[in-house]
């Protein structure tokens, strides 16, 4: 039985070739957490899905209104109701968006925001919002009055 022993042991050639072939595959996965990342921030945010979120319960809470009035400083909208005696005051404390029914209680609509304004002009009430991440949110919506 003969045994073939190589005693050229490990070549600079091989150890270079080692070498690039970790340092492609490193790039490609840096190239590819790169792009989780992008494809984490471009697509819905969480402050996106709040935002839209609050739009939904927002809108339901404009019709059949018999009044809206805006504070002095737009910081405050508070809409009456034909239907009812009920009042809706939506305001901003801290850096939550919150709404008050009757003056009672808090429910937080919008968390995490810099500074809201609210608009008025008869039809059509706007809401503009900063978050704290400085993304910035408008919307405007129809306000359907009840004039009896």
């Amino acid at each position: 039985m003969r045994i073939v022993q190589n005693n050229q042991g490990y070549t600079l050639l091989e150890a270079l070739f080692s070498f690039v072939v970790f340092v492609l595959l490193s790039q490609i996965l840096l190239l590819v957490m790169f792009w989780i990342k992008q494809m984490d921030t471009t697509f819905f945010t969480k402050e996106h899905v709040q935002w839209e979120l609050f739009v939904q319960d927002v809108q339901q809470s404009f019709s059949n209104v018999k009044e809206v009035r805006l504070s002095d400083q737009s910081n405050t909208v508070e809409v009456f109701y034909t239907e009812s005696r009920e009042t809706i005051k939506i305001n901003r404390s801290g850096d939550v968006l919150r709404q008050t029914v009757n003056n009672e209680g808090n429910i937080p609509l919008l968390i995490g925001i810099d500074s809201a304004v609210f608009g008025w002009d008869g039809e059509f009430i706007t809401i503009a919002v900063i978050f704290q991440n400085g993304i910035e949110k408008e919307r405007r919506f129809f306000v359907q009055t009840n004039t009896e």
